[in-house]
């Protein structure tokens, strides 16, 4: 079992959503990322986020999101649904942001574990995030 969290913001740096689900089984790290990537990619279409860019801290998530179409491995499956998605949303794009200019990502992973339901935040974050998300965007605007 892992808790998958999602926070998404757009281009400014404004909060768009924020979610949290706890994902029965136990999953490699990559696969637990992407996972928790997928389900904020689908929240965000679910939303209709157009253009999203999804940030992540693991630069091998990233590197196998580019390589997808001819992965047949389980996170090349996720993978795939990932880019299809957010293709299908617009010009969805994705990045590796190390996890010093993303902190508000990893308190919300960490946050997650406490929780048994899905948890999901919409235009306002969840009160543990509100300082952390104003440091990551000076951090982000003086980068």
């Amino acid at each position: 079992m892992f808790n998958g969290s999602k926070l998404d913001e757009d281009a400014e740096g404004n909060f768009i959503l924020a979610a949290a689900k706890k994902i029965p089984g136990q999953w490699d790290v990559v696969i637990a990322e992407a996972m928790a990537a997928e389900m904020g990619v689908s929240l965000a279409r679910q939303f209709y986020v157009n253009n999203p860019i999804l940030e992540s801290d693991s630069q091998v998530l990233i590197t196998r999101l580019s390589e997808a179409r001819g992965n047949q491995t389980e996170l090349g499956t996720v993978c795939r649904s990932i880019t299809r998605k957010l293709l299908e949303m617009g010009n969805g794009s994705w990045i590796y942001t190390p996890r010093e200019g993303n902190m508000a990502a990893h308190i919300m992973a960490h946050s997650s574990v406490n929780w048994n339901d899905q948890c999901v935040w919409l235009d306002s974050p969840p009160t543990f995030l509100v300082d952390q998300l104003e440091l990551d965007n000076v951090a982000s605007a003086s980068a």
